[in-house]
């Protein structure tokens, strides 16, 4: 037999070894197990996650509010989304804005149309206030925004109120403030 013919078979089978050999040190390793550690939110039960939500929260076919989060986590046995990086925007039954309000995270209740704001939260009213506070609520059916964790209000003209609790009405303009609330009138410094 032609020695090159020879030779081409036993490199053949050399090759051949070798990846049964491969495959056999391949077949004795243990799979992988991910070191990573699953997110609280899944332990405490969520179903899912969105990433850049945009929703419009609505009454009787009127949008009243424009609701952005930057990620989504879905509670669907409690009706509830737990939010991140939230952006909420008011709205006149015209359709005019009457403000933004913006937190680190919110808890939104589908059914209510509620949304609970926390974490260095702020409202800028098209009036001009400005509001700012530990905690606001907007209470969809109402139209209006609750602080009941502190509050500091800043009016147009400087004028600053601290109180522990406040409730504005988005559709009337009306403000219903609690015990203890403290104005701080707008003082000109002279240069």
């Amino acid at each position: 037999m032609n020695p090159l013919v020879r030779s081409r078979g036993w490199l053949r089978s050399g090759i051949l070894a070798g990846l049964l050999c491969l495959a056999a040190v391949g077949c004795n390793e243990e799979t992988p197990v991910p070191n990573g550690t699953v997110p609280a939110v899944f332990v405490e039960g969520a179903d899912q996650v969105m990433v850049g939500v945009d929703n419009f929260i609505t009454r009787e076919g009127i949008r009243r509010a424009r609701l952005n989060a930057d990620t989504a986590y879905t509670f669907e046995a409690d009706g509830r989304l737990d939010l991140r990086i939230v952006t909420l925007t008011f709205f006149t039954e015209q359709g005019d804005s009457l403000g933004v309000l913006t937190g680190e995270s919110a808890e939104y209740l589908l059914e209510a149309g509620d949304v609970k704001v926390r974490g260095d939260v702020e409202v800028d009213l098209s009036n001009g206030e400005r509001f700012e506070a530990p905690m606001i609520e907007y209470i969809s059916a109402a139209g209006e925004l609750r602080a009941d964790s502190g509050y500091v209000q800043t009016a147009p003209d400087g004028t600053v109120d601290r109180g522990s609790y406040v409730v504005v009405d988005l559709n009337t303009d009306e403000r219903r403030y609690g015990p203890g609330r403290t104005t701080t009138p707008e003082v000109t410094v002279p240069q």
